[in-house]
């Protein structure tokens, strides 16, 4: 199994979420992408009233110091062992695009 590319030993294993848990949390996910439609939407209403708002790509040019590339996403094994079995299945939930097998 990797995460974002990295190995993870082989006797690590995600417990499986209960369906109430997945069922939360989808609803939450689908809440915050309306949230976000509707955002983007009043920013475009905004933009064609001649309003200068800057991309979001712009406002984070800005809020680096540097233009180096970004690291990739790093991953502590031992943390995850330490988290409760929940939180595991939660997490594995949560980034399961991002886990190979």
């Amino acid at each position: 199994m990797k995460i974002y590319n990295i190995e993870m030993p082989p006797d690590f294993t995600f417990p499986d979420l209960d369906s109430d848990t997945r069922a939360e949390i989808d609803a939450l996910h689908a809440a915050m992408l309306r949230d976000k439609a509707e955002a983007d939407a009043l920013v475009e209403r905004r933009r064609a009233e001649g309003y200068a708002i800057p991309t979001h790509e712009e406002t984070i040019a800005r809020m680096r110091c540097d233009n180096r590339p970004l690291r990739p996403p790093a991953l502590n094994v031992a943390a995850l062992r330490e988290l409760p079995p929940r939180m595991q299945a939660i997490f594995a939930y949560l980034y399961r695009h991002d886990i190979t097998y």
